[in-house]
């Protein structure tokens, strides 16, 4: 099968102990077929000759074999969990790999908890059939045929027997895989679901709690969790009703062997230690084949888990480098919007034909009225996404025919929706920037306006800053991640609505700040409070996706267009505002 085929493509690259696992399956193989032999001899020639000479070397020799299957015992298990471990280990940091370069498209469309769901349920599925399906079914059949041969060379007659329940066995497993794979996929699914919706609640409680949700949002996780709930009884049913039933023909198979040998030793056609031994190996015949079946259980809930691993494996990234991009090792900062179109997806243009300039070193501001496409020109700038029309270029390079890691080394980004990771102030601080001194880090905060309160928090720089920033304010985590693009130094820095979280006295400071630190850098500041970008080289104001004017403060004012328009309707809504 292919999931199964690109599976083994983790294992090849280990070789060496996946050989001496499968010679340590062999020879424990043949041990577990030697007891028997060892029981009839004792039977026929100890008991049945009533001759003692034998016995303790028989017995001791009996014992050594029980002794070298542990030890063998031993070492598969150790490599094969440890080789298991490892492809796991590979497969996990591919998928991980992966999602970093994927698009932020497929972010959109797909919920982080069935991420995570795929990364962390689907990989522990196929770790069980790696660690345990693979090997077990390997060891089993080798002992189902290295017992079918010892029965056929004891007596065939009785072999044939054995044989009886096979074909019932081999019907009835062909009816489970078929009803209970597409079964397995719906419990991954529905697996999938039931951590999307914790997800999304777990970083929504704040919302919940606040509108008093809490039950709505219960009852919706209990239809969730009720859906996983029957799906998985389905699965339960179908097992629940097949293992029995397999484990009851292959009870018939000991049985017929029991009355067929009893009558055959009789009649004089075998010897008791014949027929003793012949029953210890239907254990050996029929036990690997139960376990055949059961592991066949798990191997259907692995190639489900797989599909839906493999699924985003060959989820390919929309925004990727062409075969021939380039490097830019430095720029200039020189920015050109030429015709540019843009949409998300299917949906409707949220662009239409931007086209304009940003030089080296300028500060350019996007104002306009919400939906008006400014964080839009900010993403493509970035190139997260690409323009269905026209080009964006760097320098002259447009930004498809250049590496995107090379491009994001120049360019640093400050959101409106600032996200903090679960670590120091300091680690935040570094993560643009990863070998900065602590002087430029200080440097970095104190133009940002955030130094100060970094030291009083309880350990400064060294401070946990919780999930998200939890355990900052809206205007500390975005002085802290001004402070980050800072230090990252970039030629183009892109800041959207970077100032909206703070208060008067902290935006005062930080925009006497940035007029030092915007000073040679090209800047794109999309602005939401029209005050802040009075000092901005050039503005542009933009509606319903299309540039409406371009030009500084002064012009745009006295042109009394749209504009001048949003400047004076915030001028008087502040006037509004009680002190």
């Amino acid at each position: 099968m292919q999931v199964l085929k690109r599976l083994s493509s983790y294992v090849r690259p280990y070789w060496k102990p996946l050989v001496v696992t499968s010679i340590l399956i062999l020879l424990q193989t043949g041990l577990n077929l030697l007891p028997p032999l060892f029981q009839r001899e004792i039977v026929d020639n100890v008991i049945g000759m009533r001759d003692l000479s034998n016995l303790w070397h028989l017995v001791g020799a009996l014992i050594g074999v029980h002794l070298l299957s542990q030890i063998v015992d031993f070492g598969d298990m150790f490599l094969r969990h440890a080789l298991g471990e490892r492809v796991i280990y590979d497969l996990r940091v591919q998928i991980y790999a992966h999602l970093q370069r994927l698009s932020l498209s497929f972010f959109e469309r797909t919920s982080t908890g069935e991420l995570m769901s795929r990364v962390t349920n689907d990989v522990n599925s196929l770790e069980q059939f790696i660690t345990h399906g693979v090997a077990l079914t390997a060891l089993d059949l080798l002992r189902l045929l290295g017992a079918l041969i010892v029965l056929l060379v004891l007596d065939w007659r009785l072999a044939l027997v054995a044989l009886v329940p096979l074909p019932f066995i081999a019907v009835g497993l062909r009816w489970f895989n078929q009803r209970v794979r597409p079964i397995y996929r719906q419990v991954r699914d529905r697996l999938g679901d039931i951590n999307a919706r914790l997800q999304d609640n777990l970083s929504g409680i704040r919302v919940i709690q606040a509108f008093g949700q809490e039950k709505v949002e219960l009852n919706n996780f209990q239809d969730t969790s009720e859906r996983y709930y029957q799906e998985r009884v389905e699965a339960i049913r179908s097992w629940a009703t097949f293992f029995p039933a397999l484990r009851f023909v292959a009870a018939l198979g000991g049985v017929l062997i029991l009355g067929f040998g009893a009558r055959m030793v009789v009649d004089d056609l075998i010897t008791l230690g014949t027929l003793v031994a012949f029953l210890s190996y239907i254990t050996s015949f029929y036990d690997p084949l139960r376990r055949l079946t059961e592991v066949d259980n798990v191997f259907q809930q692995a190639i489900a888990a797989g599909e839906r691993i493999f699924e985003l494996l060959d989820e390919n990234p929309e925004i990727q480098d062409e075969p021939d991009a380039i490097e830019l090792k430095t720029i200039e900062g020189d920015v050109v919007f030429h015709d540019v179109h843009f949409r998300y997806g299917d949906g409707d243009e949220v662009l239409h034909d931007v086209e304009f300039q940003m030089a080296p070193g300028e500060v350019v501001a996007l104002v306009g009225p919400s939906g008006a496409g400014k964080t839009s020109i900010a993403n493509l700038l970035c190139r997260f996404y690409d323009p269905i029309h026209g080009y964006i270029q760097v320098d002259g390079h447009d930004l498809r025919e250049v590496q995107i890691k090379s491009l994001r080394q120049h360019v640093a980004v400050v959101l409106q929706d600032t996200f903090l990771f679960n670590a120091t102030v300091r680690d935040n601080l570094r993560y643009g920037k990863p070998d900065a001194s602590d002087e430029e880090m200080i440097v970095a905060a104190q133009a940002a306006y955030a130094h100060e309160f970094i030291q009083q928090m309880p350990d400064g720089y060294d401070t946990e800053v919780g999930e998200r920033g939890v355990k900052l304010s809206g205007g500390q985590k975005q002085r802290l991640a001004l402070a980050r693009a800072i230090l990252a130094d970039p030629r183009i820095l892109i800041l959207d609505e970077a100032t909206s979280s703070v208060d008067a006295e902290a935006e005062f400071l930080i925009q006497q700040a940035l007029e030092e630190v915007l000073k040679g850098r090209t800047s794109l500041v999309i602005a939401h409070r029209l005050s802040t970008i009075r000092s901005a080289d050039k503005i542009i104001a933009l509606e319903g996706g299309r540039i409406r004017e371009v030009g500084d403060h002064h012009e745009l004012l006295a042109k009394g267009g749209l504009y001048s328009q949003l400047y004076r309707r915030q001028l008087a809504l502040s006037k509004t505002e009680p002190a």
